[in-house]
């Protein structure tokens, strides 16, 4: 009763499936995560920012012309137009404007490291959303794979009961066995559909589910020491240092208040023409000085928000740090679940089943035997996919975050 023979070509058959409207790569998916309507307007934002920020004037008051025209009534010999004008310009002499440059570069700084962060971001979205439609489309092929053999299997079976080869009650279990080969396909098929519309719905490509096309990504990763000094460097990658620079801001800012309250010169020129042909002149000189209000108010608020995102960073850091720790474990855990799915078990429980196979062929086992084993080999390759896109998510995500540490080191020198 060879019937296990002709499994594979039915089983190939029944892979044909209908295929998504558009699939993408892996780099494809990567690239188009960064061409999203946020990235993009976070990407402007900084660009603005430094447009306007470089016109910023090196004086901080505008001058102001006064005007007074009038008329004199009395006494009635000297009646006439009478006109009183001034122009004064003042000077903050606390600093001011270089603090308001220093803020602006500082936010700028800020914004930057914030669209860093948010395109790190995407792209691990992209990354976690292409692999998990990667691995769910296997899953797929194994279940249907494993639907096409479990028919014909009960095909095959309920004939040979009619010849009484069988009993009804081993026809029954092959149809069980098919039917839940068949659920199977439909829980993969939602996945694959799920994963599909997540994949698009984070490169914001509408609502149609995407396809994943190509094998999983592979980047290269350091060893030994230098995987090791990673964890040196969490403090660079774009979340750490925009929160970092967002205390900065805050400091830029309560500095900026406060040269705004300090002392100031303003100079002027008055002139006064006096009926019936009297004109005057003055010089005007002001001095404010800052003995009352020093912006307190104002400072008090950005002061206190510098304290809570200095402790923030610190928290930022030690966050990093775990997080690369954890990425690095999960690269090598992974790898060890592969190696013995692919080496040990999945080889264990074919060899298993062909033995069950024999056995069943030559009235020595049992239906069941052969559907539990069966069943058992099915588990253990989607569980080798999912295993494998695991795997490779660890290292992407490692991959990325190396990326972003070396464009954070960048950032850092250039500041």
């Amino acid at each position: 009763m060879s019937f296990w023979l002709a499994l594979p070509i039915a089983a190939n058959v029944a892979l044909a499936a209908t295929t998504p409207a558009k699939e993408l790569s892996f780099d494809e998916a990567i690239g188009l995560s960064v061409e999203t309507p946020d990235v993009r307007g976070a990407e402007r934002a900084v660009s603005t920012k430094h447009a306007l920020g470089a016109r910023i004037s090196g004086l901080t008051e505008n001058p102001q012309i006064y005007v007074q025209p009038g008329y004199r009534v009395l006494p009635t010999p000297n009646q006439g137009v009478e006109i009183q004008a001034s122009v004064t310009q003042s000077w903050n002499l606390a600093g001011l404007a270089s603090a308001r440059k220093t803020a602006v570069r500082v936010e700028e700084e800020e914004l930057s490291a914030g669209a860093r962060a948010l395109a790190l971001t995407q792209r691990l979205e992209a990354a976690r959303a292409w692999i998990d439609l990667w691995a769910a489309e296997r899953v797929l092929e194994v279940a249907t794979r494993e639907a096409a053999l479990a028919g014909e299997f009960t095909r095959l079976v309920e004939k040979a009961a009619q010849a009484s080869a069988a009993t009804k009650a081993d026809a029954a279990d092959a149809r069980a066995y098919h039917a839940e080969a068949r659920l199977g396909v439909i829980g993969a098929e939602g996945e694959v559909f799920e994963r599909g519309l997540g994949l698009s719905r984070v490169i914001a490509a509408g609502a149609q589910p995407l396809g994943a096309r190509g094998d999983l990504p592979a980047p290269g990763l350091p060893s030994g020491a230098g995987l090791r000094d990673v964890l040196k460097r969490a403090a660079t990658l774009p979340t750490v240092q925009q929160k970092a620079l967002a205390a900065r801001v805050e400091r830029a800012r309560e500095a900026e208040e406060k040269a705004a309250r300090g002392t100031s010169l303003s100079l002027g020129v008055y002139v006064q023409r006096d009926s019936p042909g009297g004109f005057v002149g003055y010089g005007a000189v002001g001095l404010t000085l800052p003995l009352f209000n020093q912006g307190e108010r104002e400072r008090s608020v950005t002061a206190a928000r510098a304290a809570q995102l200095e402790g923030e960073t610190k928290r930022e850091e030690a966050n990093a740090s775990a997080d690369v720790a954890m990425g690095i474990h999960e690269v090598e855990h992974t790898q060890d679940i592969v190696d013995t799915l692919a080496g040990a078990i999945l080889p264990a429980l074919t060899e298993g089943l062909a033995a069950r196979v024999r056995l069943f062929e030559a009235g020595e086992g049992t239906m069941l035997e052969v559907i539990t084993a069966r069943r058992n080999v099915a588990a253990a390759q989607s569980r080798l996919e999912r295993a494998r896109a695991a795997n490779a998510w660890a290292r992407v995500k490692l991959w990325l975050w190396l990326s972003a540490m070396d464009d954070g080191k960048k950032q850092e020198k250039a500041r």
